[in-house]
Formats: C-alpha cells, structure tokens, sequence
C-alpha cells in the first residue's frame, strides 16, 4: 500500500523493447495484473471480408495459420487460428475488419450497452437464427457481436496476455512460428482519452500509457488486445506480431514468396493482405537476436504519477556486461557520457559486499516514459535489519513538483513492508533545505551531526543523521 495516496502498489514486469509504438521508439509492456474480466462475451475474432476464400487461407497458412472451421450457411465463411488468434474470414468482396464477439447472454450484453449509451448502426430481423449486432468506436474501429455457435472456441494460446514476459524473448515459446507473437490490433485514435472512456464502457482496461513519441496506450478486457495510438503514422487497424528474431522470420517468409509487403525499419515489415488489411511484424528488443543480449526483467512499483522500476546488484550486472553504452544509458536514464563513466566505475569497482547491498528505483514519468530521478537504499545491512536512503532528481524541470514525496512514500512502505528493514536512515547536508523537508515531512527523527562526513567536488562538509524505525512508521500509517 502506498501510504501517501493510499493507493495500492502493483508489482509488474518492465522489459527492453524498443521498437514500439508504431514506427518510434519506446519500452512497451503489456502489464498483466488485474486484468478485468469480458463482458462482451467468451470467444473473440477478427472478422475480415474476402473477396477470394480459397485464397485468403492459403495466404494466412503462409504465416503459420490454419484452417479451424467452415461453412456455406449464411454465407460462405473459414475460420483460421495461429493457436492464439483467431480469424473468420467471409465472403465479400468489399474490404471490412471488426473485432467480433460470439456471445452467449447476447440480448443482456445487448441492454447492458443500450443503457450505456452505445448505438447500435446494425440489429437483427427477429427471422434471424443467428443474432448480429454492430457499432464504431468513435475512430469508426467495427466491432460486432454476434450470438454464439456451437462448435466455436477461444485457442488455447498462450498469447502475450498469458505468457512470462521473460518469455517473450524465447522463440521456442511462441505459438505462432512463423509471425511470433500476436501483440495488439492497432487502432489509430483522434483523441486518446476520449478514446479510452468509450472503450472502458466496454468493458476494457489501459494496461499500460505513454505519451512517446506520441499519446498511446493498450487496453485489454482480459480477452482482446487493442493498441490506442494517437497519430497520423497510419490510418488504419493493423494486425500486429512481435518477436525476438523477426529478422529471421521476415527473411525465411521472403524465401518462401511472401509479397505486397513494405519494409520500414531493420526486421520490420508492414504487410498488405489478399483482403487489403493490413499487418505489423515488428522486432523486439531494437534488432538484436536473442543470444546477443541477457534478457532483462526488473520488478515496478507504480504510484500515481511515477512507475519507480528497481535495479538490483544482479540488474547492474546483466547491464553492465551484455548491454551497450547506448542501452545502459537509455536503462537509466543518463544524460551524457560523463554520467555513464560514473556508473561504469561504480560497478567496476563493486557495489556490493558479503554484508552490505542496495537497491535503487527509477524514477519514470507515467506522462513522458523519461527517467526524472532516482531513489532508493545504499548501505543495505539485511543481518541488521537497516539501510541508508537516498534521492535526487536528474531533470531540473520537474523539481517542485512532489515526486520526490511521491516517490520516497512509496520507497518507505517497501523497505519496511518487502525488505524486512526495521531502521530507515537519512544523511542530509545541513544546507540541502528541498532534502531537509522531505526526511522530517516524513516523521524522520534528528539524531546528530556527523562532522566532515562527505566529500563534495574536494570539499568536505557535515551531514546531519536522521532516521525512522519501522514502529513510528507503522504509527504514522495507522
């Protein structure tokens, strides 16, 4: 619990991806807790209109899919799945994509968005048997529901909903050979807030915003992926795949006659379909292969403005030896060179001994994804149940603002509650009047003065001692 806004702390994944969203660069994570549970209904495709069947499935088989279903009645239909996503493609001649339902209360999903205020553009005729229902999204996203039939199931998966993020990185874990990893239909929005309100009467949940290089977010209602995206880039909804070793997959589909396709990027292709729908195959982790690099997984504590992602010692090694300047510097959130010499030494020289740890938080903007800060525990003694405690704040811009508050609440509550410490302590210049404030803002008591304790720039200076004991916190917090 996060005792500043009594909001509860989540603890995710954060993974090095680097090529999303669309065409740009960011970390994208789909972050898995509480996911809601569909309201919409149990089994959920993409419907897309074929003017050629026969052709349509010979080019999904291309790209690891396989036939599921198929039927002459109402009109001529194939159901294919990759074993996570599935698709019914029927025959029309005029292009068309929904995300469908199959629903089996359909008339109490019926009333229940009617009463939400959702119009309907297309309703049944009571002689149907089988009951369609269709609607936009406010960027005119086609979204049908249609009852249930029999015969009809979800795959299995997993999908990125269901798998280990550590997973992503290993393609022997994909489903989908061929295309990797199914990560969102992308959908291009006017106004993302707007966007996201309409979706949430849907039932649907953002799991994850950024506002680089532009405002985004994914949104899921524990059934279906949807990427929200902001931008001109592109004007249409995208079937979107992702995987460790794109590159290879891209080449091994360009060897076997894949075509109508357009390369925007190293190991990133943007595929025109039979149907002329679109498709996104796009590379994880910025064109490296998976054996290059040490995957990376780091635990987050989201508060309401910040996600504080923790580094370890065993964090710092994997970065410091298998990553590049340029990664290391993205990582944490460094400004120039001389910023990363600085923590080359540090992890040349050892930050850790027998008795002795630390563990540091990065402070990230929700707003912009930019490292703002950091925080965190140095002269971590477990046997002794204590550990000093650090802050400061990289980007002079967002100073004065209460993200060091709102960062430090959260630091607090998890040394005491996950590290098992029983003694916070503060060293504090008697000059440092912003640090001052927040270590007695937090009910730290002044202990003394350890004379000439610190170097700064060749000049020695005191530090004033404060501390907090785990029971005058759980005071404060009752």
């Amino acid at each position: 619990m996060d005792r500043s806004t009594g909001k509860v702390v989540l603890v995710v994944q954060d993974i090095l991806l680097n090529n999303f969203p669309i065409f740009g660069n960011s970390n994208y994570t789909i972050r898995m807790e509480n996911l809601p549970t569909p309201i919409l209904g149990k089994i959920t495709a993409l419907t897309i209109a074929s003017p050629d069947l026969e052709a349509s499935l010979a080019y999904y088989r291309q790209l690891g899919f396989s036939e599921v279903f198929r039927a002459d009645w109402p009109f001529p239909w194939i159901q294919v799945s990759d074993g996570v996503l599935l698709i019914m493609l029927r025959k029309d001649p005029k292009p068309y994509i929904a995300l469908t339902y199959y629903v089996d209360k359909i008339d109490s999903v019926i009333k229940d968005l009617e009463a939400k205020g959702i119009k309907f553009e297309q309703k049944p005729k009571k002689t149907d048997t089988i009951k369609r229902y269709l609607f936009r999204s406010p960027d005119g996203l086609n979204i049908s529901l249609v009852s249930i039939v029999d015969g009809f199931y979800q795959p299995k998966g997993p999908g990125m909903l269901q798998m280990p993020p550590e997973d992503y990185f290993r393609p022997e874990k994909y489903v989908n050979k061929v295309c990797g990893l199914f990560g969102e239909l992308a959908h291009p929005v006017t106004d993302l807030e707007k966007s996201i309100e309409f979706w949430e009467l849907l039932g649907f949940k953002a799991v994850s915003r950024f506002a680089s290089p532009y405002p985004w977010a994914i949104i899921s209602d524990g059934l279906s992926i949807v990427g929200l995206h902001q931008t001109n880039e592109f004007a249409y909804p995208a079937i979107t795949y992702f995987a460790a070793d794109m590159g290879q997959k891209i080449a091994a589909l360009k060897k076997v006659g894949l075509k109508n396709f357009k390369e925007k990027g190293p190991s990133e292709i943007v595929l025109t379909t039979p149907e002329e729908q679109h498709i996104f195959l796009f590379n994880l982790g910025g064109g490296q292969e998976p054996a290059q690099k040490e995957l990376i997984t780091t635990d987050i504590i989201e508060t309401e403005r910040l996600l504080l992602k923790v580094v370890t010692p065993e964090v710092m090694d994997k970065l410091h030896s298998t990553y590049s300047d340029e990664d290391i510097m993205s990582f944490l959130g460094l400004n120039d060179m001389e910023e990363l010499e600085v923590e080359k030494n540090k992890w040349r020289g050892g930050r850790t001994t027998y008795r002795s740890s630390f563990k540091l938080f990065l402070m990230v903007s929700k707003e912009t994804g930019k490292v703002i800060g950091q925080a965190g525990f140095h002269n971590w003694y477990a046997m002794h149940q204590r550990s000093e405690m650090g802050y400061n704040m990289k980007d002079d811009g967002e100073k004065r603002k209460g993200y060091m508050k709102e960062a430090v609440a959260a630091i607090i509550a998890h040394g005491f509650e996950q590290m098992g410490l029983n003694r916070i302590e503060a060293m504090v210049s008697p000059h440092n009047v912003a640090s001052l404030k927040v270590v007695r803002g937090f009910g730290f008591t002044e202990e003394g003065t350890l004379r000439e304790h610190f170097c700064s720039n060749g000049v020695l200076g005191d530090s004033i001692c404060f501390s907090l004991l785990k029971r005058e916190y759980e005071v404060r917090g009752s």
